[in-house]
């Protein structure tokens, strides 16, 4: 009888652990994450503590054909979904060129280079350099980079966001038609955001 409960009781704990690897993504977040950039977790929910991360962008301002290295700075993290946004959209922005070892390209919003995600748990540090390349057209006023990084399956912060990155006065890429309506009101929101020391 001891027998068969201790033999349960593993057949158990493989089966949970197989269930448990199997939701938590370990080959990299899905597409169905990008625009909320939750991890898929079950039964886990993002730290309520401020993130122990932050950016490291090489340049303060973006230029259509130039790449721009973007670095995140705390202890070595194994999970990552790492985008460009602007504010008041989800949609993603630009590419993002060939991922560094243990990272992988997302399909976001149509675009297929739209995301940087994790390809295994390996560690990730500070000295991974991300590359993302500005969009052509319609860029918008402002980018912001925006992840979600995870230590371990249970322990993951949301929300990590870079200072604002201006689009240089050199830019070609123009915006789009609501970026020109929206304009004046972005940049006077990012300006509180900078006087108020906001990232």
């Amino acid at each position: 009888m001891a027998q068969w409960a201790l033999s349960s009781l593993l057949g158990f704990s493989v089966f949970w652990t197989l269930l448990s690897s199997y939701h938590a993504f370990p080959t990299g977040a899905p597409s169905a994450a990008c625009e909320n950039m939750l991890p898929l977790h079950t039964g886990t929910e993002p730290q309520p503590s401020p993130a122990p991360y932050e950016f490291l962008v090489n340049t303060p301002s973006f230029l259509n054909g130039q790449p721009i290295h973007v670095q995140i700075l705390g202890s070595a993290y194994r999970g990552l979904l790492l985008e460009a946004r602007t504010f008041g959209s989800p949609a993603t922005l630009g590419s993002w060129q060939t991922p560094p070892n243990n990272t992988k390209l997302l399909e976001c919003s149509g675009n297929p280079n739209g995301a940087v995600t994790h390809s295994n748990t390996n560690l990730k540090t500070r000295q991974t350099t991300y590359t993302w390349l500005p969009p052509d057209t319609n860029c918008p006023k402002v980018v912001i980079f925006e992840a979600t990084v995870a230590q371990s399956h249970d322990i993951y912060w949301t929300n990590v966001k870079s200072k604002v990155i201006w689009r240089n006065a050199k830019a070609t890429c123009g915006g789009g038609p609501f970026a020109n309506t929206a304009s004046g009101v972005v940049v006077l929101f990012c300006l509180l955001l900078n006087l108020l020391g906001c990232n």
